[in-house]
Protein backbone atom coordinates (compact mmCIF):
# COMPACT_ATOMS: atom_id res chain seq x y z
CA UNK A 1 0.00 0.00 0.00
CA UNK A 2 1.29 3.47 -0.91
CA UNK A 3 1.16 5.24 2.43
CA UNK A 4 1.60 8.68 0.83
CA UNK A 5 -1.39 8.57 -1.50
CA UNK A 6 -3.56 5.44 -1.59
CA UNK A 7 -6.02 5.15 -4.45
CA UNK A 8 -9.02 5.15 -2.11
CA UNK A 9 -9.89 6.30 1.39
CA UNK A 10 -13.04 4.95 3.04
CA UNK A 11 -14.34 7.08 5.91
CA UNK A 12 -16.93 5.42 8.17
CA UNK A 13 -18.65 7.53 10.83
CA UNK A 14 -19.58 5.16 13.66
CA UNK A 15 -21.48 5.95 16.81
CA UNK A 16 -22.13 3.04 19.20
CA UNK A 17 -21.60 0.47 16.43
CA UNK A 18 -19.94 -2.36 18.34
CA UNK A 19 -22.40 -4.90 16.90
CA UNK A 20 -22.13 -3.91 13.23
CA UNK A 21 -18.78 -2.25 12.60
CA UNK A 22 -16.46 -5.28 13.06
CA UNK A 23 -18.43 -7.26 10.46
CA UNK A 24 -18.51 -4.25 8.14
CA UNK A 25 -14.73 -3.94 8.38
CA UNK A 26 -14.32 -7.63 7.53
CA UNK A 27 -16.46 -7.21 4.42
CA UNK A 28 -14.51 -4.12 3.39
CA UNK A 29 -11.21 -5.98 3.87
CA UNK A 30 -12.43 -8.64 1.43
CA UNK A 31 -13.47 -5.95 -1.06
CA UNK A 32 -10.02 -4.35 -0.83
CA UNK A 33 -8.42 -7.71 -1.54
CA UNK A 34 -10.55 -8.30 -4.62
CA UNK A 35 -10.26 -4.78 -6.02
CA UNK A 36 -6.48 -4.65 -5.46
CA UNK A 37 -6.63 -0.89 -4.93
CA UNK A 38 -4.30 0.66 -2.40
CA UNK A 39 -6.91 1.56 0.19
CA UNK A 40 -7.06 2.99 3.69
CA UNK A 41 -10.08 2.64 5.96
CA UNK A 42 -10.80 5.37 8.52
CA UNK A 43 -13.52 4.52 11.06
CA UNK A 44 -14.34 7.62 13.10
CA UNK A 45 -15.73 6.29 16.37
CA UNK A 46 -18.01 8.35 18.60
CA UNK A 47 -19.95 7.25 21.67
CA UNK A 48 -19.07 5.31 24.78
CA UNK A 49 -19.59 1.60 24.05
CA UNK A 50 -16.92 -0.94 23.10
CA UNK A 51 -16.64 0.09 19.43
CA UNK A 52 -13.31 1.87 19.95
CA UNK A 53 -11.70 -1.12 21.66
CA UNK A 54 -12.83 -3.47 18.89
CA UNK A 55 -11.58 -1.15 16.15
CA UNK A 56 -8.23 -0.50 17.81
CA UNK A 57 -7.70 -4.24 18.25
CA UNK A 58 -8.53 -4.80 14.57
CA UNK A 59 -6.09 -2.07 13.54
CA UNK A 60 -3.24 -3.96 15.23
CA UNK A 61 -3.81 -6.77 12.73
CA UNK A 62 -4.76 -4.70 9.69
CA UNK A 63 -2.42 -1.92 8.43
CA UNK A 64 -5.15 -0.52 6.18
CA UNK A 65 -7.14 0.59 9.26
CA UNK A 66 -6.52 4.11 10.62
CA UNK A 67 -9.16 4.64 13.31
CA UNK A 68 -9.99 7.99 14.85
CA UNK A 69 -11.47 7.81 18.35
CA UNK A 70 -13.51 10.74 19.64
CA UNK A 71 -15.65 9.54 22.53
CA UNK A 72 -17.03 12.98 23.32
CA UNK A 73 -17.76 13.80 19.68
CA UNK A 74 -21.30 14.75 18.83
CA UNK A 75 -22.66 14.53 15.32
CA UNK A 76 -22.18 12.71 12.06
CA UNK A 77 -21.01 15.87 10.34
CA UNK A 78 -18.18 16.23 12.83
CA UNK A 79 -17.18 12.58 12.39
CA UNK A 80 -17.11 12.77 8.59
CA UNK A 81 -15.16 16.04 8.68
CA UNK A 82 -12.51 14.47 10.93
CA UNK A 83 -12.24 11.46 8.65
CA UNK A 84 -11.96 13.56 5.49
CA UNK A 85 -9.30 15.71 7.14
CA UNK A 86 -7.20 12.61 7.85
CA UNK A 87 -7.84 10.88 4.50
CA UNK A 88 -5.04 10.66 1.93
CA UNK A 89 -6.65 8.83 -0.98
CA UNK A 90 -7.01 10.03 -4.56
CA UNK A 91 -10.73 9.30 -4.10
CA UNK A 92 -12.35 9.75 -0.70
CA UNK A 93 -15.58 7.89 0.04
CA UNK A 94 -17.70 8.12 3.14
CA UNK A 95 -20.32 5.51 3.84
CA UNK A 96 -22.42 4.35 6.78
CA UNK A 97 -21.31 1.64 9.17
CA UNK A 98 -24.34 -0.51 8.30
CA UNK A 99 -23.39 -0.71 4.59
CA UNK A 100 -26.94 0.16 3.54
CA UNK A 101 -25.34 0.82 0.16
CA UNK A 102 -23.73 -2.59 -0.50
CA UNK A 103 -20.11 -3.03 -1.49
CA UNK A 104 -21.00 -4.08 -5.05
CA UNK A 105 -22.66 -0.70 -5.53
CA UNK A 106 -19.78 1.15 -3.88
CA UNK A 107 -17.41 -0.55 -6.31
CA UNK A 108 -19.48 0.75 -9.22
CA UNK A 109 -19.36 4.30 -7.85
CA UNK A 110 -15.60 4.22 -7.27
CA UNK A 111 -15.08 2.83 -10.78
CA UNK A 112 -17.25 5.64 -12.17
CA UNK A 113 -15.03 8.20 -10.45
CA UNK A 114 -11.93 6.50 -11.83
CA UNK A 115 -13.31 6.39 -15.37
CA UNK A 116 -14.74 9.92 -15.50
CA UNK A 117 -12.08 12.43 -14.39
CA UNK A 118 -14.35 15.43 -15.13
CA UNK A 119 -16.54 14.50 -12.14
CA UNK A 120 -15.43 16.03 -8.84
CA UNK A 121 -17.88 14.14 -6.66
CA UNK A 122 -20.76 11.68 -6.57
CA UNK A 123 -23.73 11.60 -4.24
CA UNK A 124 -25.58 8.33 -4.00
CA UNK A 125 -29.35 8.70 -4.31
CA UNK A 126 -32.26 6.55 -3.17
CA UNK A 127 -34.80 8.67 -5.01
CA UNK A 128 -33.85 8.51 -8.69
CA UNK A 129 -35.67 6.33 -11.24
CA UNK A 130 -32.78 3.85 -11.36
CA UNK A 131 -32.46 3.45 -7.59
CA UNK A 132 -32.95 -0.09 -6.30
CA UNK A 133 -34.51 -0.11 -2.82
CA UNK A 134 -34.16 -3.67 -1.57
CA UNK A 135 -35.46 -3.01 1.96
CA UNK A 136 -37.41 0.18 2.61
CA UNK A 137 -37.05 2.39 5.65
CA UNK A 138 -39.94 2.44 8.13
CA UNK A 139 -42.80 4.68 6.93
CA UNK A 140 -42.07 7.49 9.40
CA UNK A 141 -38.43 7.66 8.32
CA UNK A 142 -39.45 7.79 4.65
CA UNK A 143 -42.00 10.52 5.36
CA UNK A 144 -39.55 12.61 7.37
CA UNK A 145 -36.91 12.27 4.66
CA UNK A 146 -39.36 13.37 1.99
CA UNK A 147 -40.52 16.31 4.11
CA UNK A 148 -36.93 17.41 4.81
CA UNK A 149 -36.10 17.36 1.11
CA UNK A 150 -39.24 19.42 0.37
CA UNK A 151 -38.14 22.01 2.95
CA UNK A 152 -34.71 22.16 1.32
CA UNK A 153 -36.20 22.72 -2.11
CA UNK A 154 -38.64 25.36 -0.87
CA UNK A 155 -35.68 27.12 0.73
CA UNK A 156 -33.64 26.86 -2.50
CA UNK A 157 -31.02 24.81 -0.68
CA UNK A 158 -31.04 21.89 -3.10
CA UNK A 159 -32.15 20.68 -6.47
CA UNK A 160 -31.07 17.11 -5.74
CA UNK A 161 -33.55 14.30 -5.16
CA UNK A 162 -31.70 12.93 -2.11
CA UNK A 163 -29.15 14.91 -0.11
CA UNK A 164 -29.14 12.57 2.90
CA UNK A 165 -28.06 9.19 1.53
CA UNK A 166 -25.00 8.13 3.54
CA UNK A 167 -22.79 7.52 0.53
CA UNK A 168 -20.72 10.24 -1.13
CA UNK A 169 -17.40 10.30 -2.98
CA UNK A 170 -15.00 13.14 -3.77
CA UNK A 171 -11.68 13.63 -5.46
CA UNK A 172 -8.92 14.35 -2.98
CA UNK A 173 -8.46 18.08 -3.56
CA UNK A 174 -12.21 18.74 -3.81
CA UNK A 175 -12.87 16.91 -0.54
CA UNK A 176 -10.15 18.81 1.29
CA UNK A 177 -11.36 22.22 0.10
CA UNK A 178 -15.07 21.53 0.63
CA UNK A 179 -14.74 20.07 4.12
CA UNK A 180 -12.27 22.73 5.24
CA UNK A 181 -15.19 25.16 4.92
CA UNK A 182 -17.74 22.88 6.60
CA UNK A 183 -19.10 23.90 10.01
CA UNK A 184 -22.23 21.81 10.59
CA UNK A 185 -21.72 18.94 13.04
CA UNK A 186 -25.16 17.31 12.70
CA UNK A 187 -27.17 15.59 9.99
CA UNK A 188 -27.61 18.72 7.85
CA UNK A 189 -23.89 18.62 7.00
CA UNK A 190 -24.72 16.89 3.69
CA UNK A 191 -26.75 19.93 2.64
CA UNK A 192 -23.92 22.22 3.66
CA UNK A 193 -21.17 20.40 1.76
CA UNK A 194 -23.26 20.20 -1.42
CA UNK A 195 -23.84 23.95 -1.27
CA UNK A 196 -20.15 24.56 -0.64
CA UNK A 197 -19.29 22.34 -3.63
CA UNK A 198 -21.69 24.34 -5.82
CA UNK A 199 -20.29 27.63 -4.55
CA UNK A 200 -16.76 26.49 -5.40
CA UNK A 201 -17.77 25.30 -8.87
CA UNK A 202 -17.22 21.58 -8.36
CA UNK A 203 -19.13 19.18 -10.57
CA UNK A 204 -21.25 16.80 -8.50
CA UNK A 205 -23.25 13.94 -10.03
CA UNK A 206 -26.30 12.40 -8.35
CA UNK A 207 -26.28 8.66 -9.10
CA UNK A 208 -28.88 5.99 -8.26
CA UNK A 209 -27.78 3.34 -5.78
CA UNK A 210 -28.87 -0.01 -4.46
CA UNK A 211 -29.98 0.49 -0.88
CA UNK A 212 -31.30 -1.72 1.92
CA UNK A 213 -32.39 -0.42 5.30
CA UNK A 214 -30.38 -2.23 7.96
CA UNK A 215 -32.53 -1.18 10.90
CA UNK A 216 -31.16 0.00 14.23
CA UNK A 217 -30.90 3.62 13.14
CA UNK A 218 -29.17 5.98 15.58
CA UNK A 219 -31.43 8.83 14.41
CA UNK A 220 -34.07 9.97 16.90
CA UNK A 221 -36.53 11.96 14.83
CA UNK A 222 -37.88 14.38 17.48
CA UNK A 223 -34.35 15.51 18.40
CA UNK A 224 -32.31 15.01 15.24
CA UNK A 225 -35.09 16.11 12.90
CA UNK A 226 -35.46 19.40 14.76
CA UNK A 227 -31.70 19.99 14.74
CA UNK A 228 -31.49 19.25 11.01
CA UNK A 229 -34.27 21.75 10.27
CA UNK A 230 -32.62 24.34 12.50
CA UNK A 231 -29.29 23.88 10.75
CA UNK A 232 -30.96 23.99 7.33
CA UNK A 233 -32.53 27.35 8.22
CA UNK A 234 -29.10 28.67 9.21
CA UNK A 235 -27.70 27.41 5.91
CA UNK A 236 -30.50 29.20 4.07
CA UNK A 237 -29.34 32.47 5.60
CA UNK A 238 -25.68 31.62 4.93
CA UNK A 239 -25.97 30.60 1.28
CA UNK A 240 -29.05 32.50 0.14
CA UNK A 241 -30.48 31.38 -3.20
CA UNK A 242 -27.74 32.15 -5.71
CA UNK A 243 -25.29 29.58 -4.40
CA UNK A 244 -27.80 26.83 -3.70
CA UNK A 245 -26.79 23.35 -4.83
CA UNK A 246 -28.54 22.45 -8.06
CA UNK A 247 -28.94 19.08 -9.73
Amino acid sequence: MNQDRPALSIVIPARNEEERLPETLRHIRKWIGVSRRCTEVIPVVQGHDNTSELVEAAALQDPTLRPIIQHSGEGKGMAVRLGISAARGDIILFTDADLSVPLECLEQLVSMMEDQPAIDGILGSRRLPGSNIVIKQPPMRRLSGWAFNRVLKLGSLTGYADTQCGCKLFRHDAAKEIFSKSEVDGFAFDVEILNIAAQLGYRMEEVPVTWADAGGSRVWLPRDGFRALRDAWRLRKRFGTKSAARA
